[in-house]
């Protein structure tokens, strides 16, 4: 922490990332009130598989039903809406990339609420070059890097997009899966080991988490599970 971190907080007092408000911010994340805290999704109330609150029933997620995905498990802090789709419209489009540290934060403390197996590497799903290009940074790998700090595990940049695919924003969702089959390849240098962590910032289908992990799988991981901002 800076020295003049105080002194800054004196004369800036930090506002919640969400609300905007100055109140009850004395938890472990800094820059989430409490009250905005209480909206984050539990994950034990949520589908495991696909993350989406609340649980299914007995007859299984009306999210996800019976489609079969490459990664073990998914969490996410809450559903894409309200403040929430806000936060991440600001943090992927509107050059936010200071909100990548409370929202990896908030993504590290669903990740450990979530109970999983000990995970041993963090994965980004990336951008294409020519988006990165474009955006002037990897939204996925800030938050990667910032929940690789919280869990105290190892970046890989693994994955390598290799199509410029369009955006999943505009398609339906039997596109999406067709946008991003074949899109993902790997780094044959980069080393991985058998159980890790996707992080990207949103998980809606599951289409790019699929591709993303199964391209990992191909490559030697044993399982992966996701972890995202919005569901």
């Amino acid at each position: 922490m800076s020295l003049l971190t105080p002194l800054l907080d004196l004369l800036f007092p930090p506002r919640c990332i969400f609300c905007r408000s100055r109140n009850q911010l004395e938890n472990a994340i800094g820059t989430v009130c409490d009250s905005c805290l209480e909206e984050v999704s539990d994950p034990q109330n949520c589908c495991r598989r696909c993350a989406y609150p609340p649980a299914g029933q007995a007859e299984g997620c009306s999210a996800c039903g019976d489609r079969s995905f490459s990664f073990s498990a998914a969490c996410s802090v809450s559903l894409y809406r309200g403040k929430l789709k806000k936060a991440i419209h600001k943090y992927k489009y509107k050059g936010g990339k200071d909100l990548a540290g409370p929202l990896g934060q908030l993504v590290s403390r669903q990740v450990r609420r979530s109970q999983w197996p000990a995970l041993e590497a963090v994965v980004p799903v990336p951008l294409h070059p020519d988006k990165l290009l474009e955006r002037g940074y990897d939204q996925a790998l800030l938050l990667a890097q910032v929940i690789g700090a919280e869990l105290e595990l190892p970046v890989k940049k693994s994955l390598i997009r290799t199509i410029s695919t369009d955006s999943q924003t505009k398609l339906g969702a039997a596109q999406r899966w067709n946008n991003v089959a074949g899109a993902f390849d790997t780094d044959p240098d980069i080393e991985l080991p058998k159980r890790v962590l996707l992080v990207d910032d949103l998980l809606t289908t599951g289409a790019t988490a699929h591709f993303a992990g199964q391209t990992l799988i191909k490559a030697g991981v044993g399982e992966v599970y996701v972890a995202v901002v919005g569901r």
